[in-house]
């Protein structure tokens, strides 16, 4: 399922301007001003943000169909597009979380890959203020590889090393060995980091690699790994 779910989001690249390819894959998505989407799963109060974002790189300012290649638990394409898993494996990763049951508010937000200008909005938003009135975490799932929990976006701290550690360790529960990485650059959950910097915001690997050019892959087996992990596992509260 995980598979099928993940090669249905990724079968047209999405640049901005083209994400509403995918909004029909949101179930019970609220829109806000600037048309990022969000998913309010439980009765809260919610400690967690979990985001990704819905646009791929713009390579080109069109969205393209893409030819899948499976070698093994690889998915790349044909060379002639990217394979947009960056950051459709995050999308995988909260539509299956969502679909679980898994308390929590979760943002799909728009244009990250141009500055993060849908999360810079949420950030400022009256509306998400009041929605992240208890939110003590961000945690973001658009992180190459299959080892990295972000302590650092840009050079700056944004996510203790002790709740970065208490996520690692929810993790190895399940066999998964993240670490806590001092080298992430920026994504989503820097925006709410920067309104608000008593939040713990991270970034976590979903397995892909070589982002944003023609040899982009997707691990199939980490995310399908990822996926269980993440609706079983106990969150750390903040």
């Amino acid at each position: 399922m995980i598979e099928e779910l993940f090669k249905k989001l990724v079968k047209q690249t999405t640049p901005n301007g083209f994400e509403f390819l995918v909004y029909d894959c949101i179930p019970n998505a609220i829109i806000d001003d600037f048309g990022n989407r969000y998913v309010i799963v439980g009765d809260g109060p919610h400690k967690h943000l979990f985001t990704c974002h819905l646009d791929t790189y713009p390579l080109l300012n069109i969205s393209e169909q893409i030819t899948i290649i499976a070698d093994g638990d690889i998915i790349r394409t044909d060379g002639r597009t990217l394979l947009g898993a960056d950051d459709k494996a995050g999308m995988t990763v909260m539509l299956s979380m969502i679909q679980a049951g898994v308390p929590g508010i979760y943002g799909f937000f728009l244009a990250e890959e141009i500055g993060l200008l849908g999360s810079e909005f949420a950030a400022g938003d009256r509306t998400w203020e009041e929605l992240m009135k208890d939110v003590g975490a961000v945690i973001s799932f658009d992180r190459r590889g299959t080892s990295s929990v972000i302590t650092h976006q840009g050079g700056k701290r944004t996510c203790s090393i002790k709740y970065a550690d208490q996520i690692c360790n929810a993790f190895h529960m399940h066999d998964l060995n993240l670490k806590p990485d001092k080298n992430g650059s920026s994504t989503d959950s820097l925006s709410f980091f920067r309104a608000n910097k008593q939040l713990q915001c991270t970034n976590i690997s979903v397995g892909y690699g070589n982002a944003h050019s023609y040899e982009e892959f997707q691990d199939m087996a980490y995310l399908k790994k990822l996926c269980n992990a993440v609706i079983h596992m106990e969150w750390p509260l903040p």
